[in-house]
Formats: C-alpha cells, sequence, structure tokens
C-alpha cells in the first residue's frame, strides 16, 4: 500500500487523509468472509463512514483547505485523528497499538486465484457486499469526489478478506473507529454540533428510504446497538477523557462541547419501528424477529389485544356532546380500576369506491395490525403517539358495531384528565404567542418528516387530532404536542391494507381535493401518498397561523361544509386571492413558504408522486420535505 500526500500539492493534506479513510471504510464494508451472523458488521463499517461524512460536511472539508471552518489550533488534531484512522484500516490488522506485528493477521488481500476458488458461501458474501452499497446513500458530492481522487493516487488492495471470524477482535477494531469519529465531533462549536445533528438526522432518514426488507433492518438495529453498547453513557461529560495515539501521544477531548453518540442509536430506533411495521403488516411478528429487531417485551403484550366488558367500562359523554374520546374505567387483571379513554373510529367509510368492497374480517384484521403497533409504546413514542391500552368493541345497534381504540395517559398526567385536541383550542383560547405557535408547528413538522421517513402515512391529520394534556383553567405546553387519529393510517406499501376514510365535510376540509373520496388522481393502490398528509400538514399550519379552525378562515358556513363541490375547492381558494399575502404577514415570509410548498407539493417532473415512480422517489421526496419545509423552520430563531 503506497502513502498518500506525496506529489499532490494542490490537494490538501486533511483531504488526502479523509478519502483514505473513506476509501478505507468502503474496503472494510465490502471485505469478505463474514459469518452470516455477522453481517452486521457491515452496516456498522457504512455508518461510520456517513457518520465521517456528515462531519467533513458541516465543516465544509475539500481539496482545498481554506474551506474548512475549524480554527487553526484543531486543525493539527483534526489530521493527526484521521491518520490514526487510515492507519488503523489500511494497516489491515497486521500491526497493533505498538506497531508489532499480529499474528495471524484480521485482514488480508485476496488474490484473482482465491477469487476463482470462491465457495458458494462466498457467491453469497460478494452479492451480500455488493448489495449493501445500495442501502447506503452513495449519491453524495464528497463521497464521490472522496473515491474517485483516492483511486486516481493511490494503489490500494481489490479485494479483502476477514482472516478470523473473531466477533470481539472485529467489534473493537469497529468501536474505535467510532471513538475517533466520536473526538472529531468533540471539536466543532455548538452550532457546528446542532448542524451536524440535523445532517446526521437527514442521512439517518435516507438510509431508511433505502431499507424495505426486515432482515436488512434487523442488521441496522444490531449495528446500532453494537454502536450504543460502547458509547459513553448519556448525559455524562467527557471531561477530562483523553485518547492514545499509536505514536503515543494524547489528544484531550474538549471538555466544553460534549458530543453524545446518538447517530447510531436513532437510526437503530427508526429501523425497529419499520421492521417492526412491516413484520405487522405480513403476519410475520415472531418472538424470533422480536429478538432480531431488539424489541424489548412491553407489559401489554401479555394482555388481550381485543377488551371485553369485564375490562372496560365506557363513561358516555353528555347526550349534547359529540366527542370522538370517552372516558373509561379499565380494570387489567389483578389490578384496580383506573381511568383511561376510547378514540373512536369514524363511521364505516363507503367501500364500494373504485368497485371495491372490503369484508369486515378484512376491517378488523387492519384494525388489529394497527392496534398491535400502537402498543408498542416504546418505539411508537418517537412520532408522538400515546400508548394504546387494546380495543375495544361497541353495540351500537343490532346491525351495526363500532371499534375504539382504548389510550392511557402520558406518564406524570393524571389519570382523570382528558385530552383536550387543538381544534378545542382553536376555538375556545386566547392566541398563543408567536414563539409558542412556530415552536408547535415545527414539532408537528418533525413529527411527520419522522413517519414519513419509516413510511408510515397518517392518513387522518387535522387539528381534531392534535391533542394536549392539561387541567381545565391550565394553558396547555403547546411544546408537547401528541398525534392521534390513526384509525385509518398504514405503512406506504400496505396498500391492500388500505381503506377509504368517510365523507365527512369537515374533516375532507384537510384533506387533498384527490382523496376527499372522489375520483383519485393515481391508478396504483388507493391513491393516498405521501404528499397528501403534507397538504393537511399545511392546512393545520394554517390553522396555528390564523388560531382559527379552517371553515372560520375559509369564511365557509355549515352548508358549505357539507357540499363537496365547495370542499374541493379548498386548495384553489387558499392558493390564489390574498392568504398567502396574509400569511406572511401575520408569520413571515418563511412560514408563508412553507405554507405554499406543504399546499401545491413537490414538482411532479423532479419528484414523482403519482403512478409506478412514486414508489421509487421516497428519498426525493423526503429531501424536498426538507429542504422546502423543514430548513425553512430551523432556520428560523424562536
Amino acid at each position: 500500500m503506497e502513502p498518500i500526500g506525496l506529489g499532490l500539492g494542490s490537494v490538501s493534506l486533511l483531504f488526502q487523509v479523509f478519502a483514505g479513510c473513506i476509501k478505507g471504510y468502503q474496503l472494510l464494508s465490502e471485505a469478505r468472509g463474514l459469518e452470516k451472523n455477522h453481517q452486521y458488521f457491515r452496516v456498522k463499517f457504512k455508518t461510520e463512514q456517513c457518520r465521517l461524512l456528515d462531519w467533513a460536511n458541516v465543516v465544509d472539508l475539500s481539496e482545498d483547505e481554506a474551506t474548512l471552518t475549524m480554527n487553526r489550533a484543531s486543525r493539527a488534531m483534526i489530521l493527526q485523528i484521521l491518520d490514526e484512522q487510515y492507519r488503523l484500516m489500511f494497516r489491515f490488522g497486521r500491526l497493533d497499538d505498538r506497531l508489532r506485528p499480529i499474528s495471524p493477521p484480521i485482514l488480508y488481500e485476496e488474490t484473482d486465484a482465491a477469487e476463482t476458488q470462491a465457495s458458494a458461501h462466498d457467491a453469497q458474501d460478494k452479492e451480500k457486499a455488493d448489495a449493501l452499497q445500495a442501502r447506503f446513500p452513495d449519491k453524495t458530492l464528497l463521497l464521490e469526489k472522496s473515491l474517485r481522487f483516492f483511486q486516481n493516487t493511490t494503489k490500494y488492495p481489490a479485494r479483502l478478506r476477514w482472516a478470523i471470524s473473531d466477533k470481539a477482535k472485529i467489534e473493537e477494531i469497529l468501536n474505535r473507529l467510532a471513538g475517533l469519529n466520536d473526538y472529531l465531533n468533540e471539536l466543532l462549536n455548538s452550532q457546528q454540533l446542532q448542524a451536524l445533528g440535523t445532517q446526521q438526522m437527514r442521512t439517518n432518514y435516507h438510509i431508511m428510504q433505502l431499507n424495505d426488507k426486515i432482515d436488512d433492518l434487523c442488521e441496522i438495529v444490531k449495528a446500532g446497538l453494537l454502536a450504543s453498547a460502547s458509547a459513553p453513557q448519556l448525559g455524562q461529560p467527557n471531561q477530562g477523557r483523553h485518547w492514545q495515539t499509536m505514536a503515543g501521544s494524547q489528544i484531550s477531548a474538549s471538555p466544553v462541547t460534549t458530543y453524545e453518540r446518538t447517530h447510531d442509536t436513532q437510526l437503530a430506533s427508526l429501523a425497529q419501528v419499520k421492521g417492526l411495521m412491516s413484520a405487522i403488516d405480513t403476519g410475520a411478528l415472531t418472538d424470533q424477529v422480536r429478538q432480531e429487531l431488539s424489541l424489548q417485551q412491553t407489559d401489554v403484550r401479555t394482555l388481550p389485544m381485543k377488551l371485553g366488558r369485564t375490562d372496560l367500562r365506557p363513561i358516555q359523554p353528555s347526550a349534547e356532546s359529540f366527542s370522538q374520546r370517552w372516558p373509561a374505567w379499565y380494570k387489567p387483571s389483578l389490578e384496580p380500576w383506573r381511568k383511561v379513554w376510547i378514540e373512536w373510529k369514524s363511521s364505516e367509510p363507503r367501500q364500494q369506491q373504485m368497485g371495491i368492497r372490503r369484508s369486515n374480517s378484512m376491517m378488523l384484521s387492519r384494525f388489529e395490525a394497527l392496534v398491535q403497533l400502537l402498543r408498542e409504546d416504546a418505539y411508537t413514542a418517537q412520532f408522538r403517539a400515546l400508548k394504546c391500552l387494546g380495543y375495544y368493541v361497541q353495540e351500537v345497534s343490532a346491525t351495526e358495531n363500532r371499534l375504539g381504540l382504548v389510550f392511557e395517559n402520558p406518564p406524570r398526567v393524571d389519570s382523570s384528565v382528558l385530552p383536550i385536541t387543538l381544534l378545542d383550542l382553536l376555538q375556545r383560547r386566547s392566541v398563543p404567542s408567536l414563539s409558542a405557535r412556530l415552536k408547535l408547528i415545527k414539532i408537528l413538522v418533525d413529527c411527520v418528516e419522522r413517519l414519513h421517513a419509516v413510511n408510515w402515512l397518517h392518513k387522518g391529520l387535522r387539528s381534531q387530532n392534535i391533542l394536549f394534556f392539561c387541567d381545565v383553567d391550565s394553558e396547555p405546553d403547546y411544546a408537547q404536542p401528541f398525534l392521534s387519529g390513526f384509525d385509518y393510517s398504514r405503512p406506504e406499501s400496505a396498500d391492500f391494507m388500505s381503506e377509504v376514510p368517510p365523507h365527512i365535510g369537515a374533516e375532507d376540509l384537510y384533506r387533498h381535493p384527490a382523496v376527499q373520496g372522489g375520483p383519485r388522481d393515481d391508478t396504483y393502490g388507493f391513491g393516498f401518498k405521501k404528499h397528501h398528509d403534507i397538504y393537511s400538514l399545511g392546512i393545520i399550519i394554517l390553522e396555528i397561523i390564523y388560531w382559527k379552525p379552517i371553515e372560520v378562515v375559509l369564511r365557509f358556513g355549515e352548508e358549505d361544509i357539507g357540499r363537496s363541490s365547495e370542499t374541493a375547492r379548498v386548495k384553489e381558494i387558499l392558493l390564489g386571492g390574498t392568504f398567502d399575502e396574509d400569511n406572511r404577514r401575520l408569520m413571515g415570509d418563511a412560514v408563508g413558504d412553507v405554507v405554499r410548498s406543504c399546499l401545491t407539493g413537490p414538482d411532479p417532473s423532479r419528484v414523482p408522486v403519482f403512478g409506478a415512480d412514486a414508489s421509487k422517489s421516497g428519498t426525493k421526496l423526503q429531501e424536498w420535505f426538507f429542504d422546502a419545509v423543514v430548513k425553512r423552520l430551523r432556520e428560523l430563531r424562536i
């Protein structure tokens, strides 16, 4: 292996070593000879490569060192850390910390002769390694530039093979590489750390869009949990922590800036939910799959999913109330009665739409799949979903039943407190401060972005399904909204599970014109796509801007709400007239741009949202949503 950095005066030494590190991660992620149950090590090498690329993007690393947004005092330290990574990877495990030969080596270069004698297992191993690259972002400018530079300037092995199957030794290499990336992060200032968090979350969402198979998601979970096991305890400052280099010198971590290694655990958490959804939808959630996804054994799993009359006693509100949510008494086995609440599913949809009929058993199966997912609150809480205890069937008449999801209040909220909806607050409460409303908008936008990252369609976004918990006379905490109304939600890929929500005028005000119960704009599946959720989000943001329900903003009377011809014109009305000017006057240009982006959606020529191509454009839509909505809001300072 020839050293880099010779005769390349036009390219900074820092970039040369960085490019070598990126290529090293690529080679190690493709190295053959890993046992089947250790394939997640490849994922870990790729996630560490992504971490290094994200860091480099934040500090503006390029071939010209002048672009680097780090002070000169840090540059020598950065070079030393990168060089340490480079040497660790390109010695191929032949030398230990004191440069003494290791026997046998951990890795070796594979020859062409060995390639021709590859076994069937090796062929599968190669296929697995090749497929891995497609599961991670591969079109980033910095990645392409680094690999191209290294390939054009340095001789390197075409293939590597693990000489050992020692899990502990491979984990040690990974942990040392992860630790070196940690130290690079600790050199960042607070503003750069914030930018890094955003960049890494975008990378995580991108990775989620590229991984759909349960086996692949399990590998991501294992790789992430490997990282969390070796990371410092979260919240513990790294005061006085030092890193011993191979050369024997010490580098002190910054005592001021503490970076918690959350990148891999966040990615693992997303992969757990996506894997859980996929397993539930396909009926494949076995104990083995739960173990592979490292899912906890939640307490509600031992309880029946369907709650009977001996378990639950609904408390009917007054006759004047048309509440979607009822209080109830709930008694789990061997426990005292306690207060919970029921969220009734909207009246049964018209299944004759598009000539499709759904049997009661099919709808119940779909509903039970949703309940099973919402009972896994340790994982769904990141989407601001509440803990579901099960479901209840109420007999309305001799021929009609209705289904209800049973929820309990969040921790530290008294069980007697009933949720209050955003719609209630829009109708009754005084207008909150500008900063409180803007913070609420940001939280809801982040929530939808996260839902869509794992391909979870909500299908019922409206102010009636955004909940707060507070005493009757208290002001709600607008920074603590919860998302509800999941009764028609589903994974984006599970068109077979889809139900068309009922045609209710007040609810149709929040729906894109294409999914208000009339003809669909997509001949594939049932037509509901992510951009329809985004449209509904735009309507909610409008309500928060004006602090009025959408029908009041539109000046609709009761007769207008009931007419489908009027609700179908909502998008046209909001994008015309003076609404855009009013939005900007009330909340500024950035929020005005966000509303318009949500209502109009992406340019179909750049981000396909209809037809067969729509299923392949998840990454593009995620990137568009970040640039057009999330980023615009994050640039605002509250």
